[in-house]
């Protein structure tokens, strides 16, 4: 009885807390009104700009832009992003797979092995 109310009573600290770590986590994405507008104005002003650069601007930002995001990623979204053709040569996977099979192929047992190893397994 008292481990039943013991658990009674932990499970309702446990609800009591939900509402209020999810009221903190929610908080940090409301911005005020000023906040809004800094942000609204500064995305005008970025539109402005790039409206007004010439089609080579825009092409030369885009690189840019690709490559400082390309200096970021980690090894597996690197080798993710793309066509992949960038990292496989068809020639030397060509000459690789002529490699692995350029071994000695096993020989199969004769037939007389074969009777061998058949009648030895009847045996035992």
């Amino acid at each position: 009885m008292k481990k039943l109310l013991a658990a009674l009573v932990v499970g309702a600290f446990a609800f009591g807390c939900l509402p209020a770590m999810a009221q903190e986590k929610t908080q940090s994405f409301i911005l005020t009104p000023a906040e809004q507008a800094r942000l609204k104005a500064d995305r005008v002003a970025a539109k402005a700009k790039w409206d007004a650069m010439t089609p080579e601007e825009k092409a030369a930002m885009r690189k840019s832009a690709n490559a400082k995001k390309r200096t970021e990623l980690t090894a597996v979204e690197e080798l993710s992003m793309g066509s992949g053709t960038e990292y496989f040569n068809a020639k030397e996977g060509a000459a690789a797979t002529a490699a692995s099979k350029a071994g000695p192929k096993p020989e199969k047992p004769s037939a007389e092995a074969t009777k061998e190893l058949q009648q030895k397994s009847k045996g035992q």
